[in-house]
Parts: C-alpha cells; structure tokens; sequence
C-alpha cells in the first residue's frame, strides 16, 4: 500500500491507492485511490456525460476488512459525490474506460453487514 504525501499534491487529506468495488447507479467500477474527502474510481462508460465536472452522483463502496484473530467482514459504505474532473484513460471494446475524481459531499454511512 502506498500512501501520498499531503504536500506532493497539496490535497488537504492523504490518500491511499486501494482497489474496492464502487457501485453508481445502473454500473459498478473500481477505486483506484481513496482519502477521507473524497475518490478516485474507473468505469467503463459510453455515457462520459454522465460523469461530467459538477455532477452529483450517488455512491456506495464495498470492502473487506481483515483483523487478526477475527473473520473478515465485508463492509459497505454509501453517499454521494460530486464529480471534480474526469478523463478517457482508454477505449475499449465495452466503452470507455473513464477515471473520475469525486469529492465527497458529507462522511460516508456505513451500512449494517447484511451478510
């Protein structure tokens, strides 16, 4: 794991390159970074406008938590974002994969383990 120095980005929280699954409404992606404020996640897209700068999109991130000595536990928490930028990072034959920056608009709940 790798984590960023707040002063070589000047991002006002650390971020952490982890891979969870994001799920948006109607297609799910993968995170490529994480901090307290906000995301970074790839999706493959034909619809880039859906992701345009100042777009609010619902979210929720799933992960699995791994603590010595007890089961791990998938946790998922949910919000919303609102889009900072976005950018073609390849074409596909599926579509486009598309990175986008989302800036969290509060702290995100945790859903209670349904599992």
């Amino acid at each position: 794991m790798q984590v960023k120095e707040k002063d070589s980005d000047k991002r006002d929280n650390e971020r952490i390159d982890l891979s969870f699954l994001i799920s948006l409404p109607g297609q799910n992606g993968k995170t490529k970074n994480i901090s307290a404020s906000g995301v970074y996640f790839e999706v493959i897209t034909n619809d880039i406008e859906a992701f345009a700068p100042g777009t609010t999109i619902p979210i929720q991130i799933t992960a699995i938590t791994a603590t010595p000595g007890f089961e791990e536990r998938k946790i998922k928490l949910k919000g919303e974002g609102c889009v900072i930028r976005n950018s073609i990072e390849d074409v596909t034959s599926h579509g486009n994969r598309v990175g986008v920056a989302l800036e969290f608009k509060d702290k995100l709940n945790i859903l209670p383990d349904l599992i």
